[in-house]
């Protein structure tokens, strides 16, 4: 059974250094291109990173969907402000958002700037029952799991439909990564049963359908994401060795240059970017 122990990186405030050298104003680097970029610039040189990451919260998704997001500061991330449906059935009427517009079309376009002026960008991205837990009260909807599990298999159409068109605009737009994890659905949250019928298949729809874009780039498994799959028997880890990379980021950008598609790799966090590794080599993912 894999194991992977959460570092809780979303909940890391910004420190005061990088607030200053980017001259951050918020909510403006939840919110605008131009300050996502400039806090992930002065980030990633902060922190000694080959990567520069947006966005900086997990509720970018939910609140295209329609949830109410209170937008947060250098100490706490942008979170929901109650929820923004009270049924299913409410639920169910949601559609897939234009992309291009909003907060997801901030980020996408700040994925563009970063890219075009050169940088290695990652875009973060979130599974459909991160994105749920933001719009409904999470007993209502595990109701409707045992309830009208044909329901909640369209509502996860709709968001798989979303995230995968989020995913493949990023990769377009020239990450060099597409960091994914849904931390809701992950099998010891949700339970082995809800997670082989639903989130353990919504990821792989997810991740299969990014990866058909084809091309020279990674999809980062967040460890909790990788080790749900693995331990339902949805994937199969392996060793990619990397050779003289000292750091995760280091070892990221190898196997990344090595590449010659998409390649899905996890077990590990995508925040551990400057951390130096024991061993030089980095799980690559099988779906199966």
């Amino acid at each position: 059974m894999v194991e992977f122990k959460c570092p809780g990186h979303n909940t890391e405030h910004i420190p005061e250094e990088v607030l200053k050298e980017a001259s951050i104003i918020f909510p403006n680097a939840y919110t605008d291109k131009s300050g996502m970029v400039a806090l992930a610039r002065t980030q990633k040189e902060y922190r000694n990173e080959v990567f520069a990451k947006v966005p900086f919260c997990v509720t970018v998704e939910a609140e295209a969907f329609g949830a109410d997001i209170k937008m947060g500061d250098a100490v706490h991330r942008p979170r929901p402000n109650g929820r923004r449906f009270s049924s299913l059935e409410e639920l169910s009427g949601i559609q897939v958002p234009d992309i291009s517009k909003g907060r997801m079309g901030e980020v996408l376009d700040a994925i563009g700037i970063l890219a075009e002026s050169g940088e290695k960008a990652i875009l973060n991205i979130v599974g459909p029952f991160t994105i749920i837990h933001a719009l409904i009260n999470h007993a209502n909807f595990f109701n409707g799991l045992r309830k009208d599990p044909s329901k909640i298999k369209e509502i996860l159409a709709v968001i798989e439909n979303c995230v995968i068109q989020y995913g493949i605009e990023g990769v377009k737009r020239g990450a060099a990564i597409i960091s994914y994890e849904d931390a809701v659905g992950v099998q010891d949250i949700v339970g082995p049963a809800i997670y082989r019928d639903f989130s353990g298949p919504s990821s792989l729809r997810i991740i299969n359908g990014i990866k058909e874009i084809g091309g020279k780039f990674l999809i980062h498994l967040c460890g909790r994401t990788s080790a749900s799959l693995e331990n339902a028997d949805m994937a199969r880890s392996y060793v990619i060795e990397t050779g003289k990379a000292s750091t995760y980021d280091q070892a990221l950008e190898e196997v990344l240059a090595k590449s010659t598609g998409p390649i899905v790799v996890g077990h590990k966090c995508i925040a551990w970017g400057s951390m130096k590794m024991d061993q030089p080599y980095v799980w690559g993912i099988e779906l199966t």
